[in-house]
């Protein structure tokens, strides 16, 4: 049986006076049998962790696993006790979140991010925790379905019921007692997520009650087919709905870029003068959708689908597309009408005048990503898959997962205006796009 070489990353981060410590690391297999390759994981990551240091068990530790669905349904809901069960002489308990995703490193396989504090700290330590409809999450992506994707008179029906829904309904989640316990919200910089496609409410209740903290989370795979469950997110149980992950405390902030490298522009920047709820509406003395139609007629792309970049600045909107910063998002365009000259975009987030827009298509070859220059070390890298990667496959020794639905991330508060489109969560379905985190100064 042909086995792939085990990838193996580690990297510690510490403070500038060196008091809080963490040991990261990443193994990934593409064994056929799943019990082989989370075996073949969990021994590099034992590895790892023995020689980097001299080793005692802690009850702190937490894995985060990403798991393709070409295993067994019956084998997928055993990884997280036989994870657990690997990790045992490094771990006397370690705590396991995931989902399954479409690709683990672009291929089938399984991938371990695994957490461990050097220094054994209490805050240092990984929280696990779960929020699900019980705790008042409302389902608007579910309940949008055929709405978003339906002529423009519908589209303009959603902007006028649902202007400041998702906020609405991010204040009617309820943080678990495992997070609304934590002493020092502020204190928490990081959160891992792996949820369904309702990621929106979870994320927005997140980052208000941990303001300082980088959010990213990856939307799973959806897995009706697989077990007769809508998604499977894995945890002390397998839940169906719902979003699980890690809270993260230390006193380094987590570096967290965002690129596009599958999309080229189709429209220069136009600054948008109408808009109502999501729908925009008039771009510099034209309706939008008009400027659209008259783009793609001229566009080369072969593909149809058609993208917005939003920005908050002109400056912003000027940025590269593989290195945008945190005042810029690109989303699709679910949908138009010629006639009152309308184009949706696929946000939950009002779209004020005065922003900046530039349509996109997707690029014939993906751009070359260029080198991260964050001065840390990449450790995490979600995606959202595309038909083809070209040259931008993940990068080695970082742990990478993707999948169709994509990710949501957020930038700590002190990144963004309060009263700018993107302070809250952004979501990215766009093929090809992907978030990498670079984690604290490393040493």
């Amino acid at each position: 049986m042909a086995i792939r070489a085990l990838i193996a990353r580690q990297s510690t981060a510490a403070t500038a006076a060196g008091q809080r410590r963490c040991l990261w690391v990443s193994a990934t297999s593409s064994s056929s049998e799943l019990t082989v390759a989370v075996a073949q994981c969990t021994e590099q990551i034992r590895r790892a962790v023995v020689t980097s240091r001299k080793h005692t068990t802690t009850s702190q530790d937490a894995c985060f696993v990403s798991v393709t669905p070409t295993y067994s349904a019956a084998d997928i809901e055993q990884v997280s006790s036989r994870v657990s069960q690997g990790l045992r002489g490094v771990s006397s308990a370690v705590d396991v979140v995931g989902t399954v995703v479409d690709q683990v490193n672009g291929r089938a396989g399984v991938s371990l991010l695994f957490y461990t504090p050097r220094d054994r700290q209490s805050d240092s330590a990984a929280v696990p925790f779960f929020i699900g409809d019980e705790h008042g999450r409302q389902r608007l992506r579910e309940s949008a379905v055929g709405r978003w994707h339906t002529p423009a008179s519908d589209v303009y029906s959603r902007a006028s019921v649902l202007p400041h829904s998702a906020t609405q309904a991010a204040s009617s989640v309820r943080l678990p007692p495992e997070l609304a316990g934590i002493p020092d919200p502020l204190g928490v910089n990081l959160l891992l997520l792996a949820s369904d496609r309702e990621t929106r409410q979870t994320a927005d209740a997140l980052s208000k009650h941990f303001p300082r903290a980088t959010i990213l989370g990856l939307v799973g795979a959806a897995t009706p087919f697989l077990n007769a469950r809508p998604y499977t997110l894995l945890g002390a149980s397998i839940r169906s709905s719902g979003c699980v992950g890690l809270a993260f405390s230390g006193s380094e902030a987590p570096v967290l870029t965002v690129a596009h490298p599958g999309m080229v522009a189709a429209t220069p920047v136009l600054r948008i003068v109408r808009a109502k709820g999501n729908v925009v509406l008039e771009v510099e003395n034209a309706k939008a959708a008009h400027t659209l139609i008259a783009a793609m007629r001229s566009s080369t792309s072969g593909d149809n689908r058609v993208y917005a970049r939003l920005s908050c600045t002109e400056a912003a909107a000027r940025e590269s597309l593989l290195q945008p910063g945190p005042l810029s998002a690109v989303f699709r365009v679910t949908g138009g009408d010629p006639a009152k000259g309308g184009v949706a975009v696929d946000t939950l987030s009002d779209i004020p005048p005065g922003c900046f827009i530039q349509f996109l298509v997707s690029a014939s070859k993906p751009l070359a990503m260029p080198e991260l220059g964050t001065g840390g070390i990449p450790i995490v890298e979600f995606g959202a898959t595309a038909e083809t990667t070209g040259d931008n496959g993940p990068q080695l020794g970082v742990y990478s997962a993707a999948t169709e639905g994509g990710f949501v991330y957020a930038y700590p508060e002190t990144t963004t205006n309060s009263t700018d489109l993107f302070s809250a969560p952004t979501e990215c379905a766009v093929p090809g796009s992907r978030a990498t985190l670079s984690l604290g100064v490393f040493s």
